[in-house]
């Protein structure tokens, strides 16, 4: 009996996998989910309804980019705060390209002990920050100090899924200087009520922007088979890399991998300061 049983559920499993390399209703697979590109972001600042010149926080704001957007956009006044000396020359240095000097100016500081006055700012906007934030709890107060009464946030963060596994977590976070208490949506949602923040909007887009990417330009295909070849030649790439730069790269890759496999997955957030 266990025999035939085996016998019939390998029988269904082959069937299944003969159809999935074919055609028929897994065509439907190939067909885009028509994702939104990373400019819907600032389709949930346009929901706040802020006036022209409103002020306006971009914690980790990198190369600025976002910075300049949100200040041409919008014409709104933003302050950019980074940890990164190499950031903020390069964000400064694109300001002053595009003409923004007057709208945009950049800062070093810490998310934890953000360098600007009580009730400064209209708006916060904080993506790709939370998961190196070593501290949430007190970046969200920090938050909610520098928010004028009633200001608003906007948050796109990853977080992990139940589908991560702990040694995949232990090394990809370590590599990444990821924080794993960030990496939880309970914790991080706690972090915010506990401050004052009140969460108005809550979306899960899980690998949509990874999505987009990959559709606009091959991104995870050609970082999975950039990491495919590191690992077959591993020692090639070592030394042609270095250890450090080899261990970085190759969490990098894994990152946007687990996006499209759904081990992390994307959430925006809406939220305003309640006191």
């Amino acid at each position: 009996m266990t025999d035939n049983v085996n016998t019939e559920k390998l029988n269904t499993i082959y069937e299944y996998i003969r159809v999935a390399h074919g055609g028929g209703a897994y065509e439907k697979l190939d067909e885009s989910l028509q994702p939104r590109p990373p400019e819907m972001l600032y389709d949930f600042v346009e929901r706040l309804n802020l006036v022209s010149g409103s002020t306006v926080l971009d914690v980790g704001c990198g190369y600025g980019n976002n910075t300049c957007d949100l200040a041409r956009r919008f014409n709104f006044q933003v302050k950019g705060i980074d940890i990164v000396d190499d950031h903020l020359e390069f964000a400064q240095n694109a300001a002053l390209k595009q003409g923004l000097a007057e709208q945009v100016s950049f800062i070093k500081g810490s998310l934890e002990s953000i360098p600007f006055e009580d009730a400064t700012f209209d708006l916060i906007w904080c993506r790709d920050v939370l998961e190196q934030v070593q501290n949430v709890r007190q970046f969200a107060r920090e938050c909610d100090r520098v928010l004028k009464p009633n200001g608003s946030m906007v948050i796109y963060t990853i977080f992990a899924t139940e589908l991560m596994e702990p040694k995949e977590a232990a090394r990809l976070y370590k590599t990444l200087g990821v924080v794993p208490e960030s990496m939880s949506a309970s914790f991080v949602e706690e972090c915010f009520k506990d401050a004052g923040l009140q969460i108005l909007t809550t979306e899960v887009i899980g690998s949509e922007l990874m999505q987009y990417y990959e559709e606009r330009d091959g991104r995870a295909t050609k970082e999975l088979m950039r990491l495919a070849r590191m690992i077959l030649a591993k020692e090639k790439f070592l030394s042609q890399l270095g250890q450090t730069n080899y261990e970085v790269t190759s969490a990098l890759y894994h990152w946007a991998i687990y996006q499209l496999i759904g081990k992390l997955s994307s959430t925006i957030y809406t939220l305003r300061k309640t006191v």
